[in-house]
């Protein structure tokens, strides 16, 4: 991990045994809400059970990461081409009306990236 990314620690009050964890399911989803759960197998990390809520505060940070990444590629192609000589042109220098029109419309399109540069 980066400097300055702070890794996750279970407190040992947060550690179940998947046999435990298969006995006592109902109760363990319950203490999940509250704070995660790392299920062992043979003493080895094997899962994690998180509440909902932070499983989307993950899933949020992850695609803010991904179109943080994709606009960083971006930035970064465009500016090998700058490097290079290429020459480059804003949208507006030769887009039409309709191209216009479908970029509007796109921003409720929801096409994922390797869609996108297949």
């Amino acid at each position: 991990m980066g400097e300055g990314v702070k890794r996750h620690t279970f407190g040992i009050e947060q550690l179940v045994a998947a046999s435990e964890a298969a006995r006592n399911f109902s109760a363990l989803r319950k203490k999940a809400k509250l704070s995660p759960r790392l299920i062992l197998e043979n003493n080895k990390p094997d899962s994690v059970i998180i509440s909902i809520e932070q499983y989307q505060q993950i899933q949020e940070v992850i695609r803010m990461l991904e179109d943080e990444i994709f606009e960083l590629k971006a930035i970064s192609r465009i500016q090998k081409a700058e490097t290079e000589g290429v020459k480059t042109y804003k949208f507006d220098e030769f887009a039409t009306e309709e191209d216009r029109t479908i970029v509007k419309s796109a921003k409720d399109w929801d096409i994922s990236d390797e869609e996108l540069f297949e």
